[in-house]
């Protein structure tokens, strides 16, 4: 067996370094009396910051806690790693839930800025990730308009699920927007495509629940593109937990045949 000379031990370590990656982000959780701000690391898995747990209080000194893991999956799915993201109240409740499927920190970084907010007693409360917030692009909705998304809503309560390809005609400027009803359940899911003063676009996944003509926003999971490839890369599934009628899981994936993006 050859012995290992400095220079092939360097480059061995260099090449390491570029598969391994931690890096900061800023959180911050806000609304319904909260207010937290904390400046964080996230590793690739197996280089040590993979775990964030940490509990708080709001202003009328309600306790709650946020949990982060980041993982390997099955050699059998479509993606090496995740990130699972668990808000709860002091007795231990979910109030939302996050698993968003990558291919390495380093995606977090590209993509910039995500969130989760999630409803408590009729106050959204916006747990936001940002990576980079520096980033700018060209990216608009202008050219999305043919871009297919997988609208995919499971609720176990109603023995109900909705899968169906969903292509978001643009409602404004700078908007693209479709919603469905969740038959004839006082719900409904919506797509947003939103183009940004940074030459960005922000997705979002919405659950909103219908009080008489009104929309309460239950639950949004969304996420900012500085390409097409960026957007097609983002696999997740959110969980939002109700009440009375249990749990909603609202999953995002590449539609087939647009996993990698199209020839000029």
């Amino acid at each position: 067996m050859k012995k290992l000379t400095l220079g092939m031990m360097l480059l061995f370590s260099i090449n390491s370094l570029t598969w391994a990656e931690t890096l900061p982000f800023k959180l911050t959780i806000k609304g319904a009396g909260i207010n937290i701000k904390k400046q964080l690391k996230l590793s690739d898995v197996g280089e040590g910051k993979t775990n964030i747990n940490f509990d708080f209080k709001d202003t009328s000194d309600n306790s709650y806690n946020f949990d982060l893991i980041y993982k390997s999956l099955p050699s059998n799915r479509s993606y090496p790693t995740h990130l699972d993201i668990t808000f709860k109240d002091g007795n231990g409740n979910k109030l939302g839930y996050l698993f968003f499927a990558n291919n390495g920190v380093s995606f977090f970084k590209k993509m910039g800025v995500f969130g989760l907010i999630v409803d408590i007693d009729g106050k959204p409360v916006d747990l936001k990730f940002t990576f980079d917030s520096g980033k700018n692009s060209d990216f608009n909705i202008e050219g999305l308009g043919k871009e297919r998304f997988i609208q995919d809503t499971l609720v176990s309560k109603f023995n109900f699920q909705m899968i169906r390809p969903v292509i978001l005609p643009q409602t404004g400027p700078g908007i693209r927007s479709q919603t469905y009803r969740l038959d004839n359940h006082p719900y409904t899911v919506n797509y947003t495509l939103l183009d940004l003063d940074n030459g960005r676009v922000q997705f979002q996944h919405n659950l909103y629940q219908l009080n008489s003509n009104d929309e309460q926003l239950l639950e949004r999971i969304y996420f900012e593109a500085d390409s097409i490839e960026t957007l097609r890369e983002a696999m997740y599934a959110g969980k939002y937990f109700h009440k009375t009628d249990g749990a909603f899981k609202l999953v995002f994936y590449p539609a087939m045949g647009q996993t990698e993006p199209g020839k000029p």
